[in-house]
């Protein structure tokens, strides 16, 4: 089974232009959550899609995939307080109701990126098949800047050796449940990203190549930009 994990629990603190959590803002009618699904639903390398958010938006979000009638097509649970909890509890969810086997695949998508591509979900799983744990990545455009306080540069590491994460995070799931077994409790506090399970085992994770339009809505340009694409037709081209 291939099955994808749409993270929905976060807050979206960033925005300032609206005061509820992003992934609800409607852009045509349709909140953005629901565009991140469908792109998910219809691409035929998933078998599978599971929906976390907080408790507080269960049953929005129910409503929301009843208007839409994704209700039959999704498994919505509660999420966790953190991004770790909520991918641990989607992760228990699938222990508890299937017998997971070596080629059973996790691919975990954040639920405001709805521009991810059929081309990115395909070679997240084609890759996780052969490595066990890929990130989708673009290369650094931007000069980076080292500072431990926001004032002074400690260090410019060579642009060429950079890159910006993304989601998908894609793993062999019996793979991420073992490195995530290995991790301290403490260690899975600090964790603030999926890869960390691999790096914090000491373990690889390999890159596929990601897409600008794979970004996050994460500030209000990002919120006015996506607005855009979706208006003028870019979501349903990319593919």
């Amino acid at each position: 089974m291939n099955y994808a994990a749409i993270l929905a629990s976060g807050k979206g603190t960033r925005i300032n232009s609206i005061n509820y959590p992003k992934q609800f803002y409607k852009i045509k009618d349709k909140p953005i959550i629901v565009y991140t699904i469908e792109k998910l639903l219809n691409n035929k390398n998933v078998d599978c899609v599971y929906v976390a958010v907080s408790e507080n938006y269960y049953e929005d979000t129910k409503n929301i995939l009843k208007h839409y009638h994704l209700n039959n097509k999704v498994i919505l649970i509660i999420g966790g307080l953190t991004r770790m909890d909520t991918i641990q509890n989607i992760v228990n969810d699938i222990n508890k109701n299937n017998d997971v086997t070596d080629e059973d695949m996790i691919l975990i998508q954040d639920a405001v990126r709805p521009f991810i591509s059929d081309r990115i979900i395909k070679d997240s799983f084609d890759a996780a098949k052969k490595y066990g744990a890929v990130v989708a990545s673009i290369p650094a455009v931007d000069t980076m800047l080292v500072s431990s306080d926001g004032h002074k540069v400690l260090n410019i590491p060579k642009r060429s050796n950079l890159y910006c994460g993304q989601s998908p995070d894609t793993f062999k799931l019996k793979y991420f449940l073992e490195l995530w077994s290995n991790l301290t409790q403490e260690q899975k506090k600090e964790a603030t990203g999926t890869s960390q399970v691999c790096t914090m085992n000491n373990k690889s994770i390999y890159l596929i190549e990601g897409d600008p339009y794979n970004f996050k809505i994460t500030t209000d340009l990002d919120l006015f930009i996506a607005k855009k694409l979706i208006e003028e037709g870019v979501y349903e081209n990319i593919n």
